[in-house]
């Protein structure tokens, strides 16, 4: 993924660029870079004239990298990388008006001048900095951005965390039939959705991404207005490509669990709740619960749910609702942040808890949708 960048030495770089237009670039790629490592260039944004009417953004930590162009007023063209914390601190305080960024590239020292102020930051030369290779082929995929932002949503919050080199701590992505299947679970969870992505000739992926991947890619998308994304997926990497912007990821290796194996074909028991009247009883239950363990009783009985929870020496605490629900008696507890995070990426108003035993794994679907389902695994309970 790494190679020598190879710049002319130019003398100076020297270009006017709107505080907006930076400051959004800035966000967007500051999170791609090393917070520690051995090569300081990488806490550094790369920053390089592109055309007569563009400069180019770029940070990567040799995971991931991101990259974005703005409009710019170029003078001398060029490239430098500076600073990125300092340089984002730098511009968030500047006047919203042209900023121009003036380099020597003899000592590596960048004027920054905005009005009246006046800041001397030096950088580290150009050259140092890794190059990023740009994914191209012909087989990439283009995928509406609102349905796979969905998919993601969906998902990303049970990845394991434990461990971001483990197939658990990614999100498994299967591209089949012109249909897109995510999957993510750390072991206690488990959660899947299938979306129409349109007609991409038919073209077949399984690969696992990293939930960190995925989380950058939702970040980038604040203020762009495109309504699809180009990815292209070779040599073990994958890029998101928009209009402006490029984030490219490494893909983790490994073999996904075979999940669908875990997902009960179909039970009888089913209770139907108003979503919002869930999350509200939860939280409020939460209040006393023992917060090592985080867990909760469900009892379902009588078109009733009832919520306990109790922590030693501190006291207990009970919320009840009104639900669908005419089974016996079913008492099981679980992790309730675990049903939390689930309910708030429904976007029904109700949510369809179907059940099985005190100790069978517990499906959450969204009313009247079943592209979608949380598994979760109960806590045994005395």
């Amino acid at each position: 993924m790494v190679k020598p960048l190879e710049f002319e030495e130019n003398g100076e770089m020297l270009f006017n660029v709107q505080k907006e237009n930076i400051y959004n670039a800035l966000n967007a790629v500051i999170k791609a870079t090393a917070t520690r490592g051995i090569q300081p260039v990488l806490s550094n944004v790369l920053i390089e004239t592109v055309d007569n009417d563009q400069i180019k953004l770029c940070a990567t930590d040799l995971d991931i990298s991101i990259e974005v162009k703005i409009p710019a007023m170029i003078t001398t063209p060029g490239s430098i990388t500076l600073p990125a914390k300092k340089l984002v601190e730098i511009v968030t305080k500047l006047p919203n008006q042209s900023i121009q960024f003036d380099l020597n590239q003899e000592n590596n020292l960048t004027e920054i001048t905005c009005g009246k102020s006046k800041f001397d930051l030096i950088g580290i030369s150009s050259s140092e900095f890794p190059s990023i290779t740009h994914l191209e082929s012909p087989d990439f995929m283009e995928i509406e951005i609102a349905p796979l932002l969905k998919a993601i949503k969906e998902t990303v919050f049970a990845a394991a965390t434990y461990d971001t080199n483990n197939v658990l701590s990614g999100i498994f992505f299967q591209v089949k039939d012109n249909t897109l299947e995510m999957a993510a679970t750390d072991g206690n969870r488990l959660t899947r959705t299938i979306k129409t992505i349109g007609n991409n000739d038919n073209k077949e992926y399984s690969i696992v991404i990293p939930s960190r991947t995925l989380n950058e890619f939702t970040r980038i998308l604040t203020g762009v207005s495109d309504n699809k994304v180009a990815v292209t997926i070779k040599n073990a990497q994958i890029s998101f490509k928009l209009t402006d912007r490029v984030l490219t990821s490494r893909l983790l290796e490994g073999q996904y669990p075979k999940y669908t194996q875990l997902i009960p074909a179909n039970y009888e028991t089913v209770a139907l709740a108003e979503k919002d009247l869930l999350i509200t009883a939860l939280e409020r239950t939460s209040t006393l619960v023992n917060e090592r363990t985080s867990i909760i009783k469900m009892v379902f009985n009588d078109n009733q749910l009832e919520l306990l929870a109790e922590t030693p020496d501190l006291g207990d605490s009970s919320d009840q609702i009104d639900v669908d629900y005419n089974g016996e008696e079913l008492k099981i507890a679980f992790n309730y942040k675990y049903v939390l995070d689930t309910l708030k990426v429904l976007d029904s108003n109700k949510v369809k808890i179907e059940l099985g035993s005190s100790l069978s794994p517990t499906l959450f679907k969204p009313d009247g949708e079943e592209d979608y389902l949380c598994l979760i695994m109960p806590v045994q309970i005395r």
